[in-house]
């Protein structure tokens, strides 16, 4: 029998000079001989090889490395700015005239000399075909599994939760054993896992405490070499990884720089240049907080330490289905004998920090001497490790600063300081360390309480080792962050909310969130929020949404200007991209409720002061954003999420005994089954398909990289419809079969999508009677008018066509849903998740209808965003619907009237909010009109002006019906804050 051909990935060859891979010699030479690239100059004049030198404390050494060269523009940052001639031959054939980018260059300065590459490094396949097993792969690219069928049954069974003894029970039964399988009970499956190749191997060391335990204390870790190493050469981060520090320029006299990740930064400019030239810096990224592992009882505690590189891609190490943070080390929870519960902790906080020092040493050797590592595309980079960023709430912050809880961990200020105006002095590492060296000299760290009496006169918590003393260019001013989850969202609900619920009242504000009407997707609170228990970081936002339309008329107006300074400040603090015109926005936010925090006491809302250790850190945000990026990417949303999928999965996968060895030996058994499930469907991707007709020497054929990385993670990974794409498409005609006119149609600044069958069909006079539209009829004539006449839709109610005007049509199709969706405000070539809006007629559970609100253009397109709500309309959706015999959607939209909050009433002054007024006749009657349904630019959010009480009589149904005046919410979502902020 003839041996069966192997799917392998092809041979690849590598650029001299730029690295860059490409299928053969051939493709190398084209690219090499291209004018324009950087790699045209002849392969003579590239530098000879010099041995790297290590990084020197003192002085640094100039790297001349083998075929050295300095890190493109273009590789720095991904695909995105890369050069035409650049890319690769392939191609660049199959790019189009209208695939070449053509939006502005923004100007950027690289640091010179940067992140050098070596040849002869491997990729992750190279490891995997040349491990002990690479040579039965030959032949079986499953091995140590008989087949791929095999090996999917064996996976399955590995990552499901089932124990021993039911996988035994499964593969007894009748119709699994007249299956080919290669094993036929859990152990010999298990045996089989154990010979899959494996990422970072898991050790433990038994740790003997300075004092005595309940129980022996195990240290369960990885090398955090290995673990760097295992995320730098990830396949899927090949186009997600930078390695060049860089100034970014928001126009070309570089006058405001622009900050956005953390190579942007000045801290990551700063390190570059403590490196020997060429070298490469590698930005550790740690996190730890405790957890609670045990279910009902046991009260068992694991203390998570996780992994990440800050040179990945902000939006890729920020979803934990990406896997951008990996388990490093499971750190003991000891519970010490002694009678003092103030020395207990002190021993738990001196444990810590010889734990991470222990476990963190080779990253402080590469931090200083450097060390060789593979990249994604194979090269090797000589890469430094220093630590520059530790995700961790604000207790862990305090043990990782060795300061006592009344001091801050960020800057000098004390208690009594922390509701200050104005930034103190950053603590660094140096004023920490000499303070810890005089207290030293004072007392005897073996002498625990006069020690630690002594230590709170310095305001340490007695820790005299912190683990960052000997890290090099590791300094925790830098490393710890302002971190979003706790420092933003959960400081909102443990001080503004309560703050209003004190002022306003429990019942008053649980009333009014109960009349809230909320969108599709959004939480809504029919029992209010003053009895919320278990609050969890969804909750926090989502409260934020609206309490200050929730409060406003209802609480004094300085009151409510001090609430709308901190939720200006935390909206702005999310922002993805900074240029200095948002980090002013950002202290002035800041400023405005420092401005007017008295009225908050004056109201009742705090006691006597603001000695919160949080309101303090708010003044590192704008300096930490000049310094390292956008504080989103150092939210602890991510890491908290690892400890479910990490720790609390797997420990509630065992036998509840013996915890952290249990949580190892699953998670080793996973991370293999992980990356053979990779590696085996990237060599499959190269599958030439001899059978189907392909051609097995065909090298240019290409994986399509987005659906391997679908197929190979099994973390439910939530994927935006494009519905700007899908318009597109079928706008050119591309797909045949969709329905006419097409259901999903897009502006430049507003895509829409339509169900395919209408939700109703009827006559006009049927839908203005279900609808309570009396005036419909003449709107319809009006709307067909204006389209024929070229004239631009208003919401008057002036009517211009006359009664005999002919209509298509008396039939019409109705939708009750309408999917709107929108671009990202920062990056115009990304889109945010559709929003559902509802246009539903009365029914049993909505009697009063239901319907949204959308805020409108005149014309087809319009500058929206740029100039806010300048030149647009707010209305309310009733009616949305297609004439038999035309191609147009339409809506039947109810006006209202917008009024700027400067120099309206008080309490609109001080929200800062637009008071919006039901559009009416004289009659009495709400002024309507149609318009093409096209003319969307943007879902709104209204909130009822409630006034100083709610009225009592009203519902959850009745209360937008009823209400003639209403604030827009402009906190509803991010986007929508966006453009009604910065572009008002």
């Amino acid at each position: 029998m003839a041996k069966k051909s192997l799917p392998r990935v092809r041979k690849t060859s590598f650029c001299p000079r730029c690295g860059k891979r490409f299928p053969n010699e051939t493709r190398v030479l084209q690219h090499m001989n291209q004018p324009s690239s950087a790699c045209s100059a002849p392969l003579n004049d590239i530098p000879p090889p010099t041995v790297p030198q290590p990084l020197s404390s003192q002085a640094m050494r100039t790297i001349k490395p083998p075929y050295a060269r300095q890190a493109s523009p273009s590789e720095a940052v991904g695909d995105i700015q890369m050069d035409f001639y650049d890319m690769p031959y392939d191609d660049r054939m199959d790019l189009q005239v209208d695939d070449v980018p053509t939006h502005p260059v923004v100007p950027v300065e690289y640091f010179p000399g940067a992140s050098q590459c070596y040849p002869g490094g491997r990729t992750f396949m190279d490891n995997f075909f040349s491990d002990e097993h690479g040579e039965l792969r030959e032949d079986n690219l499953f091995y140590p599994f008989a087949s791929q069928q095999d090996w999917q049954v064996a996976s399955w069974l590995l990552r499901s939760r089932l124990s021993m003894a039911a996988i035994d029970s499964f593969l007894s039964l009748d119709l699994i054993k007249e299956l080919p399988l290669s094993f036929r009970t859990a152990r010999e499956l298990r045996l089989r896992a154990e010979l899959l190749p494996s990422g970072p191997r898991w050790h433990s060391q038994a740790i003997r405490p300075q004092h005595p335990t309940k129980r022996s204390v195990t240290l369960f870790y990885r090398d955090p070499i290995e673990c760097v190493q295992s995320l730098l050469s990830h396949p899927f981060f090949e186009s997600h990884i930078e390695f060049v520090p860089r100034k970014v320029w928001s126009t070309a006299a570089q006058l405001s720089r622009v900050y956005d990740e953390w190579l942007t930064g000045e801290h990551a400019w700063n390190l570059q240049k403590e490196l020997p030239e060429g070298g490469t810096l590698l930005g550790i990224v740690l996190s730890s907080d405790k957890t609670n592992i045990s279910v009902m009882s046991g009260n068992r505690m694991a203390h998570p330490l996780l992994l990440s590189l800050a040179n990945i891609a902000t939006d890729i190490r920020s979803k934990g289905s990406l896997h951008g943070h990996l388990l490093l080390a499971l750190l003991p929870v000891p519970s010490f004998i002694h009678k003092k519960s103030r020395i207990r902790s002190l021993l738990s906080d001196r444990l810590f920090h010889r734990c991470l020092d222990l476990i963190l040493t080779p990253l402080k050797i590469a931090a200083t001497v450097g060390v060789m590592m593979n990249d994604p595309h194979g090269n090797l980079r000589y890469c430094y490790t220093p630590l520059v960023g530790y995700i961790a709430d604000t207790p862990e912050q305090s043990l990782l600063a060795c300061t006592s809880p009344r001091t801050s961990s960020m800057s000098t200020a004390t208690y009594k300081e922390f509701g200050d105006d104005k930034r103190h002095d950053p603590r660094t590492a140096e004023h920490t360390l000499n303070a810890i060296s005089a207290l030293c000299s004072r007392a005897d760290p073996d002498d625990l309480p006069g020690f630690l009496k002594v230590a709170k006169s310095f305001g340490l918590n007695g820790v005299h080792e912190p683990f960052w003393r000997d890290w090099p260019l590791s300094d925790p001013a830098q490393f710890l962050k302002v971190e979003p989850l706790h420092h933003f969202f959960r400081m909102s609900w443990d001080h503004d909310i309560q703050w209003c619920i004190t002022v306003v009242g429990d019942d008053e504000i649980d009333f009014r969130f109960n009349l809230l009407q909320t969108p599709v997707g959004y939480r809504s609170f029919a029992d209010g929020i003053s009895k919320l228990k278990q609050v969890t970081g969804r909750d926090h936002r989502s409260i934020q949404r609206y309490i200050l339309c929730i409060v406003a008329g209802a609480a004094p107006p300085r009151f409510i200007a001090a609430i709308r300074a901190l939720l200006d400040f935390r909206y702005l603090a999310q922002m993805p991209v900074f240029d200095e015109q948002a980090l002013a926005k950002l202290n002035a936010a800041l400023a405005a409720f420092h401005a007017d925090k008295h009225a908050i006491l004056a109201a009742g809302g705090r006691s006597e002061h603001f000695r919160i250790p949080k309101l303090e850190l708010m003044q590192h945000v704008a300096p930490s954003i000049r310094t390292s990026g956008a504080p989103m990417q150092w939210s602890a949303d991510v890491t908290e999420h690892a400890h479910v999928t990490e720790v609390k999965n797997p420990a509630r996968a065992g036998n509840n005994q013996n915890y952290y060895a249990q949580i190892a030996r699953h998670l080793d058994r996973s991370d293999k089954c992980f990356r053979f499930d990779l590696a085996t469907n990237i060599a499959s991707s190269h599958d030439p398909h001899p059978d189907n007709g392909g051609d097995p020497t065909d090298e240019d054929h290409e994986p399509d990289d987005e659906k391997s990385h679908n197929l190979l993670y099994h973390s439910p990974i939530r994927k935006i419809v494009d519905y700007f794409k899908i318009a597109d498409a079928l706008a050119n005609g591309i797909s045949h079969n969709a329905p006419h006119p097409a259901r999903t149609f897009a502006s430049s600044t507003t895509a829409i999508h339509l169900a395919t069958k209408p939700h109703r069909r009827m006559t006009v006079d049927e839908a203005a009677t279900l609808f309570d539209l009396p005036d419909l009829l003449s709107a319809i004539r009006d709307c067909f008018d204006r389209c024929a006449n070229g004239i631009d839709h208003d919401i008057s109610g002036r009517r211009r066509a006359s009664s005999n005007y002919s209509l298509p049509s008396n039939k019409i199709q109705i939708w009750t849903k309408v999917r709107v969706q929108v671009r990202n405000y920062h990056n115009s070539e990304m889109v945010e998740p559709a929003q559902m809006m509802n246009v539903a007629p009365p029914s049993q559970e909505h009697p009063r209808g239901l319907y949204d609100c959308a805020v409108f253009s005149p014309g087809a397109e319009s500058d929206w965003p740029s100039q806010g709500l300048n030149g647009h309309m707010i209305a309310q959706l009733r009616l949305v619907f297609r004439m038999l015999g035309t191609d147009q959607f339409l809506t039947y939209v109810q006006c209202f009237h917008v009024i700027p909050p400067a120099g309206h009433t008080t309490d609109a002054t001080s929200s800062g909010l637009h008071v919006l007024k039901r559009a009416m006749r004289s009659n009495g009657e709400r002024i309507g009109d149609v318009l093409p349904l096209s003319h969307i630019r943007s879902p709104v959010h209204l909130i009822p002006r409630f006034g100083k009480t709610a009225n009592p009589r009203l519902t959850t149904h009745t209360s937008h019906e009823f209400s003639t005046e209403f604030w827009l919410n402009r906190y509803w979502n991010k986007h929508i804050y966006y453009c009604l902020s910065l572009c008002a």
